[in-house]
């Protein structure tokens, strides 16, 4: 399958892989990889007490995924953000979980390996 790729940091020819979380099929599951240095970064996160539907996803916005949010608006993945939750009590406003609206056509778009089904 042909797929447009971006650079991701200091990584060139990335893509996505999309699939569900093995204990939620519903919670989309978003990972990073280049082309030559392999698996970069996972996205996502599965929150087990989160309602999610066709589009939804989880974002994780901190640690080593800081700005990982604003990245995705800017590829045209992330439609809207629904809600912003600090990652815990400590964290700074920054360090986030982001409850978003998934642009399904443009995710695929960048995605070498496509196995979600809501």
């Amino acid at each position: 399958m042909e797929h447009k790729k971006f650079k991701y940091k200091n990584y060139n020819n990335c893509s996505f892989i999309v699939r569900s979380y093995l204990h939620n099929k519903y919670s989309m599951a978003i990972q990073i990889i280049s082309e030559n240095e392999g698996p970069i970064c996972t996205c996502t996160v599965n929150m087990a007490d989160y309602m999610y539907y066709p589009g939804s996803a989880t974002i994780k916005n901190y640690s080593e995924n800081s700005g990982m949010t604003k990245f995705l608006q800017k590829l045209g993945i992330i439609e809207e953000i629904y809600s912003k939750s600090k990652c815990n009590p400590f964290a700074s406003n920054d360090e986030t979980i982001d409850f978003c609206d998934i642009n399904m056509e443009k995710l695929k778009e960048y995605s070498s390996e496509y196995e979600y089904s809501f």
